[in-house]
């Protein structure tokens, strides 16, 4: 779908027949006609990427990580449930789920909002019925549609949750976890655990998860699904969309047009500290907690910041990334290989791993007892030291 223009939008504005014809098929009309004061930038291809995702609905299982500002909540969480409701997938009863109720507060009072005082949404939505249950859900109500938007924090008993004769079909997980959540591992097994168990089961074979947020720990509830998609242990989709691309040009240009507004968010920005070995700006934009020496990751560290394309096809994207380690590697030396990584699921190490079977093949042939420290699962990194300045890597 082209970009609407303004004329457009107002002229299917003004056509209550061909606005609801156009926002009924399309996600990304709905947003750009309903939620207009929440779009301050022409939407990335990456925006248009998410629509395409939430419109088809390929999987059952849907994750996102996105950088800090994004506008990922906005699509993928209010726009989403709203238009999922009243489009061509018609859902009957949706789940949106926080890491606190409080949270889950934050995320009602923002649909409740935009359903009274947006007068174009709510004189075609509307009427609806907002209220708070016993055990602390927030609810709205759409009777137009039959329809029910429940809101609620995780870890929350949600066994049987039904809605008339309907079962949750959209579940949204919206930051169901902070930087404060790894502190404690049994915490991170019990969100795990919850969302395995009770969450992963509660709907039917029509219901659609959403996971959104962003890169805080290799031990998060976003990695352990980004690794089972990849591994083929779960069905579903992942993608990964870091501020930068793999040679640091811009994903969303519209918003951060040059070097000069990336380098504003980084400065403001808290420093790291002295043992820091990656900043807030590494993780939380670029999605990338990686010290792995590669020629790769060495030759990002040289090249400038600039804008990028206006196509998926313009970028390359290896994100998240999360692991520590060294590779040493002369191409063609087979005698002189070394790979010393803590975790190679955490990068893109494809290439390397390949060498290091090639390696280990020859090793084997001069020692049979040889083993491959990588192929080791307990053999984790000890001892590394980072470059006094990898955590200032996007810094002049």
């Amino acid at each position: 779908m082209k970009k609407l223009s303004p004329e457009i939008i107002e002229a299917v504005t003004n056509d209550v027949a061909v606005r609801k014809a156009l926002v009924y098929q399309s996600h990304e009309a709905f947003c750009s006609i309903y939620l207009r004061r929440h779009l301050k930038y022409e939407f990335a291809w990456f925006h248009k990427e998410m629509f395409r995702i939430t419109e088809s609905y390929q999987h059952k299982l849907n994750v996102f990580m996105a950088f800090r500002g994004s506008g990922k909540s906005t699509i993928l969480n209010l726009s989403n449930v709203l238009w999922s409701i009243t489009g061509k997938h018609q859902k009957k009863f949706a789940l949106i789920v926080a890491k606190t109720r409080i949270q889950s507060q934050s995320h009602f009072d923002n649909i409740k909002q935009e359903l009274e005082e947006n007068e174009l949404l709510k004189n075609d939505l509307g009427p609806f019925q907002a209220t708070k249950e016993d055990w602390g859900a927030y609810t709205i109500e759409i009777p137009k549609y039959g329809a029910k938007i429940m809101c609620i924090g995780a870890n929350q008993n949600i066994r049987g949750l039904k809605y008339r004769d309907h079962r949750p079909d959209l579940i949204i997980c919206d930051d169901i976890e902070d930087i404060n959540s790894f502190r404690d591992s049994d915490q991170v097994k019990t969100l795990y655990d919850w969302f395995m168990g009770e969450l992963w089961s509660i709907g039917d074979e029509t219901t659609n998860i959403v996971v959104l947020g962003n890169l805080l720990s290799p031990s998060s509830i976003m990695i352990k699904l980004y690794k089972a998609i990849k591994r083929k242990e779960m069905p579903g989709i992942f993608k990964a969309y870091p501020l930068l691309d793999d040679y640091n040009r811009i994903l969303w240009s519209a918003k951060y047009p040059n070097a000069k507004t990336i380098k504003e968010i980084e400065r403001g920005l808290p420093r790291p500290k002295k043992y820091d070995l990656y900043t807030i700006f590494s993780r939380e934009y670029l999605l990338d907690m990686s010290l792995v020496d590669t020629p790769e990751m060495l030759e990002k560290h040289k090249t400038p910041i600039r804008a990028g394309g206006k196509t998926a096809k313009s970028f390359e994207i290896s994100a998240p990334m999360w692991a520590n380690g060294m590779v040493w590697y002369f191409p063609g030396d087979l005698d002189n290989f070394s790979m010393n990584i803590d975790d190679p699921d955490g990068y893109p190490m494809e290439k390397y791993l390949e060498i290091e079977k090639e390696y280990t093949k020859r090793q084997k042939e001069k020692n049979p007892y040889y083993q491959s420290k990588i192929a080791n699962a307990n053999d984790r990194l000890h001892g590394f030291i980072d470059h006094d300045d990898r955590p200032m890597r996007y810094r002049d």
